[in-house]
This record gives C-alpha cells, structure tokens and sequence, in this order.
C-alpha cells in the first residue's frame, strides 16, 4: 500500500503499486482546502509522461485552486477550473470528481461524487455524498452478474477477482456513460470534464456556526466517520465482509487480486 500524508489530519492510500499513479490528489491553501479523485481509466489511454486522464484532471483542478480568488464563488469557480481542465487535456477525454471548502465563504462545494461529513459541536454528524444513478444502475447489473457466476458454480470468488466478468460485461456501457456528464438528464451528472458544469450540478452547503469540524474525502470510502481510525475500521470490515463488493460495499468494481481495496481514498479533516 503506498501512502501520502500531510502535517494536519489528511490520508491518501492506494490499494496497491506505485504512488505515482495515485488518482485522488488533495489541496491546502490559507483560504481553501479540497479534495479532487480523479475517475478511473476507461481506455488504456496515457499521457507522454504516463500518467492518466483521471490524473491529469486531479491535479490540474488542484493547482488551479492554489490561484483562486478567496471571495470567489462557486460557480466562477467551476468556468476557472473547466476551463484550466480543457487545456490540459490537450483534446483527449477525463474526469475528476472534486469538494471544495471556501473558508473566507464558509461553503463547501462539490462536484461530482466524493462527500463531505459535518461534525457539530453537539456531537452529531451530517453526512452528504452524491452518488450517481448511472453508477447505482451498473452496480446492481454487476452484482447480479457476479450472484449468478458463483450461484452456478461457474467462477469462485480468487477466479471472480483476478477475471470480474460482472466488470467486463458492464464495461463497455462504464466508457459510454461519458454522454451524460454535464448533461441536464435523468441520468445526468456533473463533473470536471472540462466542459460548462451546469447549476444544477454544483451544490452549495453553508457551514453554520454550529459546525465544529469538516471532514472532505473521495467516494473510496464507504460511510465517513468522526475519526480516521473509525473509518478506516469501518472500511476494512466491508472489505473482508464482501471483497467482491457485491453486497453492502457494492459498486462498479470489486477488490483486484493482489489489491488491498476497491478504490483510492482521501481523507481530510480540519477544524473551523
């Protein structure tokens, strides 16, 4: 597993292999602090210096936060971020989900799918995660596909994770979902993609005085908890319980053999 750690409470861990084709990337600023996750290669496609669209997006959005207004809005936000997006993909397609707390604000903005929990003075959590109806839809296909392989006997679960038909079988419809970023649908979506994000995919929370402290992540985590530790705990369960994820850690794809976990994680968490 490699790992990248930072001076305030933040992670970043790969399930498995070199650090530098880590897709979640995060930013601290005096002003901002975010959380961007890079999607997930749909093509073997690489850019000169080997890294993936997913990447480039990541860290592109990162660096162009660095630069940002601190009075800036959200939505001004997203044209400056779209638009650095556009230019560094040079023409080829990526993606990157990303959540972003405007201190000077006091908002927290997210785009895509990864979440953000609120941790009141009273004790209580708020938890916001965006999940994708798309996503949701081939998830459950991937499932039933993958109940049926072993309910049959025709695949253990070591052969399911070295060869995922339920993966391979949704995949061409995985590339094609692109059609419905930005795109104001019932299965739309929004994300950076270097395109115009519309409103309606730019949600706005203010963080009220009653908020203590804010935890930003990636969608590798399954539910966020006050603690790193407990999330951690949290995730390594589901992992060992349904490393096909298949069950209550169900997505688009499962655990590779030889891999740790399902996906990248990021978790940032500061107090206000």
């Amino acid at each position: 597993m490699s790992l990248q750690k930072a001076s305030m409470n933040q992670y970043s861990s790969k399930p498995k292999g070199n650090p530098a084709l880590m897709e979640d990337t995060y930013v601290l600023t005096s002003n901002y602090i975010a959380v961007f996750d890079g999607a997930t290669p749909k093509t073997v496609f690489r850019f000169p210096d080997g890294r993936t669209p997913g990447q480039i997006v990541a860290q592109t959005l990162a660096d162009v936060v660095k630069k940002l207004p601190d009075d800036c809005t959200a939505r001004r936000a997203a044209d400056i971020m779209s638009d650095a997006v556009a230019d560094a993909l040079q023409g080829h397609s990526g993606e990157a989900s990303g959540v972003i707390f405007n201190r000077l604000r006091k908002e927290i903005w997210s785009i895509g799918d990864c979440q953000f929990a609120l941790l009141n003075a009273d004790g209580s959590i708020e938890r916001h995660h965006t999940e994708k109806l798309i996503d949701r839809q081939l998830s459950d296909w991937r499932a039933s596909i993958v109940h049926s392989y072993l309910s049959r006997g025709l695949m253990s679960s070591d052969e399911i994770m070295a060869d995922d038909p339920g993966r391979r079988i949704i995949q061409p419809f995985i590339t094609r979902q692109t059609i419905y970023q930005n795109r104001i649908c019932e299965l739309g979506f929004g994300v950076f993609d270097g395109r115009y994000i519309p409103d309606k995919f730019i949600e706005i929370y203010s963080v009220g005085s009653r908020v203590a402290a804010v935890i930003l992540a990636s969608d590798g985590y399954p539910i966020l908890h006050r603690t790193l530790e407990e999330t951690e705990a949290a995730l390594q369960q589901l992992l060992q319980d349904d490393p096909l994820c298949i069950g209550a850690l169900r997505g688009t794809k499962g655990i590779k053999q030889g891999h740790s976990a399902h996906d990248d994680r990021t978790y940032v968490k500061f107090s206000l």
